[in-house]
């Protein structure tokens, strides 16, 4: 949450059950009202409570991730959507939801405080334990080959300071490592699918080397066909 004298920014508001936890969260800090909620894409566990907060905040998304969530019946689709790149500004601060491109899916932003030199990337850095491997939801537009590109642009922004998606708050040089992981797990696909491997050998392999675990191996097929070509 990012405090303001007229108001608090809220990224993301994860499950349904959350909402009162949530409110009360921020209760502690500020008696503000929460005016805006940002979601970073559209997966259920980022935007879970939206529906609730329709009834007292302006929801904001890329249009990809509105699209994603109408499609899927999702509750709470955000009232406000965006192509490129849009700013908030309250309380004599700003906030910056910018569109980079694919990643994770086709709807991931990364929101930009500037004045604080933060970046929230949610699930285009989901995790930060051994610098986490890629989850690539290709039902939904996610893009392995493009993924290292998406953060480049992120990169090109004045950072200090990194919140994943999940997991514990990085750094400028924490995102460069996994930027380079991912860039590192796109090229030995490409080159184990363009050498013949199965997906069994090119599984094992991800295991091994990169630490891959179930939930990295179920967009195995996705990758592997992606990176065919």
């Amino acid at each position: 949450m990012y405090v303001t004298s007229e108001g608090v920014i809220l990224v993301d508001d994860r499950f349904a059950q959350d909402h009162d936890l949530i409110v009360a969260a921020v209760k502690r800090v500020t008696s503000q009202p929460i005016r805006y909620v940002v979601n970073t894409h559209h997966h259920g566990d980022h935007t879970g409570s939206n529906l609730r907060f329709l009834a007292t905040s302006e929801l904001i998304a890329h249009t990809n991730a509105r699209k994603h969530m109408i499609e899927g019946n999702m509750p709470g689709p955000p009232q406000i959507a965006f192509t490129d790149q849009t700013s908030i500004f309250l309380g004599g601060k700003e906030v910056r939801a910018i569109y980079y491109g694919r990643g994770h899916t086709d709807g991931d932003i990364a929101v930009y405080f500037p004045a604080e030199h933060v970046v929230h990337l949610g699930d285009l850095m989901a995790g930060t334990r051994g610098v986490t491997n890629p989850v690539v939801d290709y039902k939904n537009g996610g893009c392995l080959r493009d993924w290292p590109a998406t953060l480049d642009g992120v990169l090109k922004l004045d950072i200090d300071t990194v919140i994943p998606g999940h997991g514990e708050i990085s750094t400028r040089d924490g995102l460069m490592a996994h930027r380079n992981k991912i860039a590192s797990v796109r090229d030995q696909i490409s080159g184990l699918v363009h050498d013949g491997k199965s997906k069994d050998e090119i599984g094992k392999l991800l295991v091994s080397k990169f630490d891959f675990k179930p939930i990295n191996m179920g967009g195995l097929d996705g990758m592997m066909a992606e990176l065919k070509n």
